[in-house]
C-alpha cells in the first residue's frame, strides 16, 4: 500500500466518523425535542436516553454494514462493538435490564466471528 492510498483511507475514515457524529447529534436533538413535546412513545421503562441509544446503535450498525460492503473502506471490530453496545443499552430500557450484559457478550462474540470470516 502506498502512502497516498493509506492517506486516502485515513481521510475516508475521518469523513465516516464525522458523518456518524453529525447523525448522532441530530438524532439526539430530535429525540429530546420530541420528548419535550411529550410525544415520545413510552414502552416499558424506556426514557429519552433509551431512544437515543437505540437510534445511535442502529445508525452505527447501518453505517458499519454500508462500509463493510465497500472494499476500500476500513471498519474495525470496535466499530461493531460500540454500535451493538449502544443498541443493546437502548433496548435494555425497553426490556429487562438483566438481559443487557449477556446480550453485549453475545454481540461481541458474533462480531469477532463475523470479522474472522470476513478476513479469511
Amino acid at each position: 500500500m502506498t502512502t497516498e492510498q493509506y492517506l486516502n483511507k485515513i481521510e475516508r475514515r475521518a469523513i465516516a466518523e464525522s458523518l456518524y457524529w453529525a447523525g448522532v447529534l441530530i438524532w439526539a436533538g430530535l429525540v429530546f425535542g420530541v420528548n419535550s413535546l411529550g410525544l415520545l412513545p413510552q414502552i416499558g421503562n424506556a426514557d429519552a436516553w433509551s431512544w437515543v441509544f437505540i437510534g445511535v446503535g442502529l445508525y452505527g450498525t447501518l453505517l458499519n454494514l454500508y462500509h463493510a460492503t465497500l472494499l476500500d473502506t476500513v471498519t474495525t471490530t470496535w466499530d461493531y462493538i460500540w454500535s451493538g453496545f449502544w443498541l443493546v443499552l437502548g433496548l435494555s430500557g425497553l426490556f429487562a435490564f438483566d438481559m443487557f450484559w449477556p446480550l453485549v457478550l453475545v454481540l461481541i462474540g458474533f462480531t469477532v466471528l463475523i470479522k474472522s470470516f470476513r478476513s479469511s
